[in-house]
């Protein structure tokens, strides 16, 4: 599995993986306990090390939400953002941010996330969207959130 796939399936993975204060009537902003309790952003991170360019370059979750369906199901949305800094001295070289989104639906009953939808936003050179790209069997696979009936029941 790449990197890339690991991220798109990452971002929906732990917000499946958080979802014992998700309510029954609107969407939670899950992202900083995800933050806290996940690895998400240290693969984020990890990711944009690889593939995002200049000497101030950072990975990040910004945002992450779980919004219940019904009583099993789970719509879960995600953006991470691909910052490309390079800075020389006290000069900007360039600063550009990619943004990645997906979103996904959490069967809480087998605890696995259908990824529905993955973009790329803000893309200068498309070098994001052709990786998203090369990965495109990534939607509407089904990918097992480990664990997560422990934060739902």
């Amino acid at each position: 599995m790449s990197v890339t796939r690991i991220t798109v399936s990452l971002i929906l993975a732990a917000a499946a993986f958080i979802t014992a204060d998700a309510g029954t009537s609107s969407a939670a902003d899950i992202r900083d306990r995800v933050v806290k309790e996940t690895i998400l952003d240290e693969q984020i991170a990890l990711f944009c090390k690889m593939r995002c360019v200049g000497n101030q370059s950072e990975g990040t979750l910004k945002t992450l939400t779980l919004e219940p369906i019904d009583k099993n199901n789970y719509a879960v949305f995600g953006i991470a953002a691909l910052r490309n800094r390079h800075v020389l001295s006290e000069y900007t070289v360039y600063d550009h941010t990619v943004y990645i989104s997906s979103h996904g639906i959490l069967d809480s009953r087998t605890c696995k996330v259908k990824v529905e939808d993955a973009k790329v936003d803000n893309d200068y050179n498309g070098i994001f969207t052709s990786l998203l790209r090369s990965e495109s069997d990534v939607i509407g696979k089904m990918f097992t959130v480990p664990d997560c009936r422990k934060f739902i029941d």
